[in-house]
């Protein structure tokens, strides 16, 4: 099978997947604590799939041509930039953090546009200007001033997918290894004596909520009860599912124990309920995706293609990794959702645009195998 045939049908199956989930682990929390049709998230997330589709569709016919012009690289850098300060002066706040912009009714979290912004940005910059050493500089700063940004909402989980991304990035463009190692020397440095100087003047910075992440250490600690509460919920699931589950829609967690069954922490009501298969499936078809991407960047002669394709990868990856190291109590929760499969309107649009950007990427490979088109 083709690459890009093979990426839009595990595509397919990913949505199909996470539309069964979701109604699955939503139904409970709609009836108990919204008060909603058992339907209702299912419904949404079919809508965000729909408007996911025809994103893919409209990103995987996008003029690569475009990418060269001087404005479309003013308009992806000043929109992501913008997109970030608006929400830090205008954004919703909820649970300590303010991630979320409200337009004409409509709400979405600006770090999901970002985060393709991001690829975007980076590969143009390269593609336009190549890997001098001055260009090295303008996207590092660049790339750090957008963690930074981030960081301020505080997103802890977005700001290290988006440090992956960039890294990720950096190794694409050619950049020396060296160099790349004594840039992030330095850049740990800074955040170490940024996070020192934050704990002496603010230390309000570091309340309990953000402390309580690392209960995770030591989730059952009777002093812990309170901040690994959906921890251990979690932990009860994947117990409670075993080898082969309870059965689809046989959950108990999910019916008010665990408070987001249906978004962060929906890997866990699959282990309870469709067991070890269903939890390897689910990560069987995320990386499938992921290596797709891999080996059409590495069939592309284009270095715009063979970058967005590893940026979003890295994106996929990073995120699921910090979605199950969260769960399962390897790493402290970050309350980022598992790619494609939890709910949630930002993450399955941007996701589905940029899996649009890869299938555009492995359309030009074609072409180019075909000698229809010559790379400038």
């Amino acid at each position: 099978m083709r690459a890009g045939r093979l990426l839009f049908v595990t595509y397919l199956l990913l949505a199909v997947w996470s539309l069964l989930l979701v109604y699955s682990t939503s139904y409970g929390v709609a009836i108990m604590r919204y008060k909603v049709d058992p339907s209702y998230f299912f419904n949404r997330q079919l809508l965000f799939y729909g408007l996911g589709l025809l994103g893919l569709l409209i990103c995987s016919r996008i003029n690569v041509k475009l990418f060269y012009q001087r404005v479309t690289l003013r308009i992806l850098s000043l929109g992501l930039l913008g997109l970030l300060v608006l929400v830090l002066v205008t954004g919703n706040a909820a649970n300590n953090a303010q991630r979320w912009l409200s337009i004409f009714g409509v709400t979405f979290q600006p770090t999901e546009t970002v985060k393709l912004l991001l690829i975007l940005v980076i590969a143009t910059v390269f593609l336009r200007k190549g890997c001098g050493v001055r260009v090295q500089h303008w996207v590092l700063g660049f790339l750090f001033l957008t963690i930074a940004l981030v960081f301020l909402q505080p997103d802890l989980g977005t700001a290290l997918i988006l440090g992956v991304i960039g890294v990720a990035l950096f190794l694409t463009s050619g950049v020396g290894l060296s160099r790349l190692v004594r840039v992030f020397i330095w850049a740990f440095g800074l955040i170490i004596l940024v996070a020192t100087l934050i704990y002496f003047f603010h230390p309000d910075f570091f309340s309990a909520a953000k402390l309580g992440r690392f209960a995770f250490l030591d989730s059952f600690n009777l002093e812990n009860l309170d901040a690994s509460y959906q921890l251990r919920n979690g932990y009860y699931a994947i117990g409670s599912g075993g080898v082969f589950g309870t059965g689809l829609g046989g959950s108990i967690q999910k019916l008010g124990y665990l408070p987001e069954p249906h978004t962060d922490f929906i890997m866990t009501v699959i282990a309870e309920e469709l067991g070890v298969f269903g939890v390897i499936w689910t990560i069987f078809l995320l990386m499938l995706l992921s290596f797709t991407a891999l080996y059409i960047a590495v069939c592309s002669h284009f270095i715009f293609d063979s970058m967005v394709c590893i940026g979003v990868a890295a994106w996929i990856s990073v995120q699921m990794f910090l979605n199950l190291g969260g769960v399962s109590g390897i790493i402290p929760l970050t309350g980022v959702p598992l790619p494609f499969i939890s709910y949630g309107g930002s993450s399955v649009v941007m996701l589905s645009c940029a899996v649009g950007f890869v299938m555009a990427a492995a359309r030009r490979n074609l072409l180019a195998k075909s000698r229809e088109v010559v790379y400038l």
